[in-house]
């Protein structure tokens, strides 16, 4: 259903997200896990257009 590859993300001169590929098949249940700041929100925002 949904299938990223090698995402990249940068605040300012801050590489956020590096190299990010995931897959999310249809049917099952997938998460994204991890502590504060690791870029779970940025991750999201890129997935919906929201970040350039």
């Amino acid at each position: 259903m949904l299938e990223v590859n090698a995402i990249n993300q940068y605040y300012g001169g801050s590489h956020i997200l590096r190299d990010v590929t995931l897959a999310a098949p249809l049917g099952e249940c997938s998460v994204v896990l991890g502590r504060n700041g690791v870029g779970k929100t940025t991750l999201l925002k890129c997935l919906m257009g929201i970040l350039p």
